[in-house]
């Protein structure tokens, strides 16, 4: 019995540290013009509460960034970009685009409303 009840604390011991290690990833459109502009960013946004990685990619004009979402969170992450008179919105990539565009075509020939 004692076993059993030793087994069911470690796994429950290990379930919760794996909820709290848990990271969301987020890719935002920043209007990035040169190497300063990404010093800029490095300096600031890298020691926002909560974020763990980051990299910013001046030829695609984007940053992303890893997260502890229990600490921050994405409006907060934008609020930080603010700060450094950056704009951050969140990237779509071209297939969640596409897929979007799609949808709303079919919507739109089934009469089917969509909310906005």
């Amino acid at each position: 019995m004692k076993r059993i009840e030793t087994i069911i604390f470690a796994l429950l011991l290990t379930m919760g540290l794996w909820a709290k290690g848990q990271r969301q990833t987020v890719v935002f459109d920043v209007n990035i013009h040169c190497e300063g502009c990404i010093t800029k960013i490095e300096k600031n946004i890298a020691f926002e509460r909560g974020v763990k990685d980051m990299e910013c990619n001046l030829e695609d004009k984007t940053v992303t960034i890893v997260f502890d979402p229990e600490k921050t969170d994405i409006p907060h992450l934008q609020a930080a970009f603010a700060k450094i008179g950056k704009v951050a919105k969140v990237h779509i990539d071209d297939s969640e685009a596409e897929e979007t565009e799609q949808k709303e075509s079919v919507d739109a020939q089934s009469g089917a409303s969509t909310p906005n």
